[in-house]
């Protein structure tokens, strides 16, 4: 029989990942980025595939995408491509974060190492429940569009079509965050 998960231990790791997310963010050298990257993938090596792949599907593709559009812009506007250590430690950074990030809350769980603070934890509730709906929608609004053309939909169609979905979002978070909190103050929270 496993014994309970104990909230001190979240909490510690918690704080260790905030902390670490924390000092991250003050890194610049690429190098130093990579042997950051190195030591957490040592410290997280158990589920590490998993978490490189979470990381690697919602993270890097923003990052590395932002840091040439910025490239990009830097070059249209100065004449000369910039340097290109600030954009590749950019990326780095943020990549070596959402390792940490996704390997901590795969290790703790929030709702109890937060139940001391009920703000925090109502905060959490809330924002979970807004991330299911909206992956809800976005996946209806998907199979809506595909249901509607003769074709696999493209970046166009959905960028045409992103106007009525994003204040349907609105809607539905506003709506959403309402239910939840009703919910949950009405169970004591």
């Amino acid at each position: 029989m496993a014994s309970p998960p104990d909230p001190r231990r979240d909490r510690a790791l918690l704080a260790a990942g905030v902390a670490a997310a924390f000092a991250l963010s003050a890194v610049s050298d690429p190098r130093a980025l990579a042997a950051a990257g190195a030591l957490v993938c040592l410290v997280f090596r158990r589920g590490l595939a998993g978490t490189l792949g979470k990381a690697l599907r919602s993270v890097v593709p923003l990052s590395v995408g932002l840091s040439l559009l910025s490239a990009g812009w830097l070059r249209l506007v100065a004449g000369a491509w910039p340097d290109p250590a600030p954009f590749v430690a950019l990326a780095l950074r943020t990549a070596v974060i959402a390792v940490v990030t996704f390997a901590v809350l795969a290790r703790v769980d929030l709702l109890c190492a937060l139940a001391p603070w009920p703000t925090l934890s109502r905060l959490v509730v809330v924002t979970l429940a807004q991330i299911h709906a909206l992956r809800l929608l976005a996946t209806e609004s998907l199979l809506g569009l595909r249901s509607r053309l003769p074709r696999r939909p493209g970046a166009l169609d959905v960028v045409r079509g992103a106007g009525g979905i994003t204040g349907a979002l609105f809607t539905l978070s506003a709506r959403n965050a309402r239910d939840v909190s009703e919910a949950m103050r009405s169970r004591g929270f």
